[in-house]
């Protein structure tokens, strides 16, 4: 799936069971079908899950396992994106 990076947030809290939650938060937007406009979501991913060193304005390729959690992400570069289906 093609997304645009929009934020980046580092995760590190406890929960109200005591219980720690670290990762990072992936802000996204991509078109999808009945949206005028762009879809915007976030993705979480878990502390150790290997991330490119992505910044805002990255146009990222992610795949999800069958559970719909992302299982890569890499950057596509510039030159292979085609500016008309943004």
């Amino acid at each position: 799936m093609k997304v645009t990076l929009h934020g980046i947030k580092t995760l590190d809290f406890k929960t109200n069971d005591n219980s720690t939650i670290r990762g990072t938060q992936l802000f996204i937007s991509y078109e999808d079908e009945g949206i005028i406009g762009r879809r915007t979501d976030k993705l979480f991913l878990k502390d150790g899950f290997p991330i490119p060193s992505v910044e805002p304005g990255n146009v990222l390729d992610v795949t999800f396992n069958r559970h719909g959690k992302p299982e890569n992400i890499r950057i596509i570069p510039s030159k292979q994106i085609n500016l008309s289906s943004q």
